[in-house]
């Protein structure tokens, strides 16, 4: 997910997109066991920092109001729909480094089942990023101002609900999830090759109507994402009042 504080814009900011820009994610060390037993959110890959960092995250998916219902229950629902998908979701946490980066959170396909059963995705939140991103003076649809009012923590379940509709909507879908691949991870893959060798500038048309097809899926997949965060925004806004018992 860009953050708001501008959309993506130029290759770097397109690179970033989805995590096309990084390469493989290392094997999984055996010997940690973050991972809760039975459950397709996969922590193994976050420090020790960045477990408590998810845990807050997590009380606020599982947060619920005095009658026992949840608090918010657009990301208890992504959560749970991710839960009973069969697909394998890891979850990282990456700090900023000596990059310069607007994008808060990606979601990547690491492995692409042919049969579409069990896929290997990542949901990547990037704490730095959302710490520093600015809220705008200006609403957006339905009065949505991305991170207005909100906690730190809320924050990160803000970006996460964004990633996790992602997740949702592609992975739910065997032809969706291959073109996201092909079209959106290939693409960004052979555009990496190709201007480490020649440069950016100097891409041919074949690589330029990849690209183009690229944008437009990727303009396509962020209207189901983006609705889903203003949904998250105002639940976690909501869930302040009365209800939440405190």
């Amino acid at each position: 997910m860009p953050v708001w504080i501008e959309r993506v814009a130029g290759i770097a900011a397109l690179m970033v997109l989805f995590g096309l820009a990084e390469g493989a994610v290392g094997a999984q060390d055996a010997s940690r066991t973050n991972s809760a037993a039975g459950t397709n959110i996969i922590t193994d890959r976050l420090t020790g920092k960045d477990l408590r960092r998810w845990e807050a995250i997590r009380r606020i998916v599982f947060a619920k109001d005095i009658e026992g219902q949840p608090l918010h229950p657009t990301l208890r629902g992504l959560w749970e729909k991710l839960e009973r998908s069969g697909h394998v979701i890891y979850i990282e946490m990456r700090g900023m480094g000596r990059a310069i980066s607007n994008t808060a959170g990606v979601f990547h396909i690491e492995r692409l089942d042919p049969e579409g059963v069990r896929h290997v995705a990542i949901i990547r939140l990037y704490p730095e990023t959302i710490d520093r991103a600015y809220v705008g003076p200006s609403a957006g649809a339905e009065g949505f101002i991305p991170f207005q009012g909100l906690s730190k923590e809320e924050r990160y379940a803000e970006v996460l609900g964004h990633e996790m509709a992602h997740a949702v909507h592609i992975l739910s879908d065997p032809a969706c999830a291959r073109m996201v691949k092909e079209v959106v991870q290939d693409t960004n893959e052979l555009f990496l090759s190709y201007g480490r060798q020649y440069g950016y500038a100097n891409v041919g048309p074949d690589i330029e109507r990849r690209l183009s097809l690229r944008d437009a899926l990727l303009k396509e997949l962020e209207g189901p994402a983006e609705a889903a965060e203003r949904l998250v925004w105002r639940e976690i806004l909501w869930g302040r009042g009365p209800r939440n018992g405190k």
